[in-house]
C-alpha cells in the first residue's frame, strides 16, 4: 500500500522501485467488472501455482542511505501472525477502528484480524468514532488524544499499544478512567510481520513496561557482540527468528544478507534470524524490556525513522554542507525532530523547508532548523550529540 498523502517524489520512487504490474489509484465502479468471472482463481489461471511463500504485501520503511526500502512479507508469515492475533485478542470478534494509514503496518492488526474472527471494522478517525469499539490498536502517542475524547472513543475491552516504548507514566491518566480495559504492550518491527512479542499488563508494572515474550512459532534472542546469549539483566541486541520473518528487502540483496543472517541457535538447517538493531534485556521474570537502539534509528508516533535518510535529503540542498537530525523531548510527551545545519551564505531556510516537504512524508520533517558554524565533535572526532544545543 502507498499512502496518497506522501510527497509525489516519494510515491514516484516507490512505484519505480516496486514496479507493480497494476496500480489502483481510485475506486472501480462495480459495473466495470460485472461481466467478469466471480469464482475462485485456479492454479491453471495463474502464472505459477499459488504458494504460501508468495508475497502478501510490501511496506516501505525509512532507509539510512536516503532510499526507502521495501520489506516483503509472505503469506505464510502473515497467516502465522493473524492466527495468533485471532486466538489471543478475543475482542477481535467485536468492533475495531481502522484509524491509521494502510501503509503503516500497525494497521494490519485492526484491518485483517477482525475479518478472520467475524468482527467488524470501522474505517474512521479516533475523533469521529461513533459506536464504541471493543478493541483499538494505537501508539503510546495516541493516549493523550484518547484521554481527552469522550469515553465512547476508547475501547470497551482491549487496548493494544505498540510502535514506541511504553512507560507507566504514559498510561496513568487514561488508565484511571478505564480501569477494566485490558492493556497489551506489543513489540515488533515490520521485518517480523507487525509484532512478535507482547505483554499483557496486570496493573503491577512500574516504570518501563516489558515488551513480553515471543509468540508461538517465533524466537527472540538477546545476544552480545559475539552472538552469545546475554544473561538476565544484561543488555544485548535483539535478534528475531521463526515463521514471521520477512522474505527480505526488495531488490536489496546485500542489505537483506546483512540484516537477515544465519541463525546459529537453531537446529533447522538454513534458519535465519533478523538483526533488529534494538537493545533489550530479559528480566528475572522472563520478560523482555526494551532498552533503546544500537544505532540512530528512532520512532516518532509509531513511525520508524532512519535519521540518516533525513540527513541525506538535507545535505543535497544548496548551502548546507553538514547536517544531523535528532529526536528531542525537551518537555515530557513533546517529541519532535530537530535539524542541526552547517550552512553557507547560499542557504535559505524556506527553500530547505519546501524541498523537505516535497521529498519526505510529514512525520519525517524536522519542526526546527538550528544553524551552527560547526557540528560539535568528541575528542575522537565523532559527532558529540550531547553537545548539540536544545
Amino acid at each position: 500500500p502507498i499512502d496518497p498523502e506522501y510527497p509525489a517524489e516519494r510515491i514516484s520512487y516507490m512505484l519505480d522501485d516496486a514496479r507493480p504490474a497494476l496500480t489502483l489509484t481510485e475506486p472501480i465502479p462495480a459495473a466495470a467488472y460485472s461481466d467478469q468471472p466471480s469464482g475462485q482463481i485456479t492454479d491453471a489461471e495463474r502464472r505459477n501455482p499459488w504458494s504460501p511463500r508468495h508475497a502478501a504485501y510490501m511496506i516501505y520503511t525509512s532507509g539510512s542511505t536516503g532510499r526507502p526500502k521495501g520489506v516483503v512479507i509472505e503469506h505464510h508469515a502473515l497467516a502465522t501472525y493473524l492466527h495468533r492475533a485471532r486466538k489471543t485478542y478475543s475482542a477481535m470478534n467485536g468492533v475495531t477502528v481502522l484509524h491509521s494509514p494502510l501503509a503503516f503496518d500497525l494497521t494490519i492488526t485492526a484491518l485483517w484480524t477482525p475479518l478472520t474472527a467475524g468482527g467488524t471494522v470501522h474505517l474512521t478517525s479516533l475523533e469521529e468514532t461513533v459506536a464504541q469499539p471493543s478493541l483499538i490498536k494505537a501508539t503510546p502517542s495516541h493516549l493523550p488524544l484518547l484521554t481527552n475524547l469522550p469515553e465512547t472513543a476508547s475501547p470497551s475491552h482491549t487496548l493494544i499499544l505498540g510502535g514506541e516504548a511504553l512507560h507507566t507514566d504514559h498510561l496513568a491518566a487514561w488508565r484511571a478512567e478505564h480501569p477494566d480495559v485490558q492493556i497489551i504492550n506489543a513489540y515488533g518491527p515490520t521485518e517480523s510481520t507487525v509484532n512478535i512479542t507482547d505483554h499483557h499488563l496486570d496493573g503491577t508494572e512500574e516504570g518501563s513496561i516489558p515488551i513480553g515474550r515471543p509468540f508461538a512459532n517465533t524466537q527472540v534472542y538477546v545476544l552480545d557482540s559475539a552472538l552469545r546469549p546475554a544473561a538476565p539483566g544484561v543488555t544485548g541486541e535483539l535478534y528475531l527468528a521463526g515463521e514471521q520473518l520477512a522474505r527480505g528487502y526488495l531488490g536489496r540483496s546485500a542489505l537483506t544478507s546483512e540484516r537477515f543472517t544465519a541463525n546459529p541457535h537453531s537446529p533447522t538447517p538454513g534458519a535465519r534470524m533478523y538483526r533488529s538493531g534494538d537493545l533489550a534485556h530479559w528480566n528475572h521474570q522472563g520478560h523482555l524490556l526494551y532498552d533503546g537502539r544500537a544505532d540512530h534509528q528512532v520512532k516518532l508516533r509509531g513511525h520508524r525513522i532512519e535519521l540518516g535518510e533525513i540527513e541525506a535529503t538535507l545535505t543535497t540542498q544548496p548551502g548546507i554542507t553538514q547536517a544531523t537530525v535528532q529526536l528531542r523531548e525537551d518537555q515530557p510527551g513533546d517529541q519532535r525532530l530537530v535539524a542541526y545545519l552547517v550552512t553557507t551564505t547560499d542557504h535559505d531556510e524556506n527553500t530547505t523547508r519546501d524541498a523537505v516537504t516535497h521529498a519526505l512524508p510529514d512525520y519525517m520533517r524536522p519542526t526546527a532548523y538550528v544553524p551552527l558554524t560547526a557540528l560539535p565533535l568528541t575528542p575522537n572526532g565523532k559527532l558529540d550529540r550531547k553537545a548539540l544545543p536544545a
